[in-house]
């Protein structure tokens, strides 16, 4: 039983660091783009949006190293052990049940950006500003929505881990 535990255990924080895998890798695609935008554009609008993607590089890289320095510290510390105890197993269930919560109220707020920053963009369409809106709306949208789906997808990963956990 606490054999099988310690499988799924692993598997979780592989998992995550999957996550924070993608993470980087969309770091450097949008490092990438800014690079791009700032080396092909001459319009105001995609100056600002090459400034919000740069931002949104800088932070998705760094979340991307954070989480694959975290995870993988837990997995290698997880794939050292032949066994797992009963006091790693209630450890186990704390910081799940920690994580879980704390997705959960990531994600009303995140729900809320995309409406209000997708509903600006548009708007900003019409507006004689609409360079400086729309290029600063789009990575904010983005942020917002990579951290909405990725975080989604982890909570229900962690529910479910956390459901065998307390078997």
């Amino acid at each position: 039983m606490l054999d099988d535990m310690l499988d799924r255990t692993k598997m979780i924080y592989k998992g995550d660091v999957l996550a924070g895998s993608f993470y980087l890798f969309l770091g450097i695609v949008s490092a990438i783009t800014s690079v791009l935008l700032h080396f092909f554009s001459t319009k105001l609008g995609y100056y600002y949006l090459k400034i919000g993607m740069a931002v949104f590089a800088c932070y998705m890289i760094g979340k991307g190293c954070i989480m694959i320095y975290m995870y993988w510290s837990r997995c290698i510390y997880y794939k050292s052990k032949n066994s797992i105890d009963q006091s790693e197993v209630r450890d186990e269930q704390e910081y799940t049940l920690f994580r879980i919560k704390k997705k959960q109220r990531s994600r009303r707020i995140y729900m809320y950006i995309i409406l209000l920053g997708s509903f600006i963009a548009f708007g900003g369409i019409f507006h004689q500003e609409k360079g400086l809106i729309v290029g600063t709306c789009i990575p904010i949208v983005l942020l917002s929505g990579v951290e909405f789906c990725i975080g989604l997808l982890t909570e229900f990963r962690l529910s479910e881990y956390l459901r065998q956990l307390r078997k």
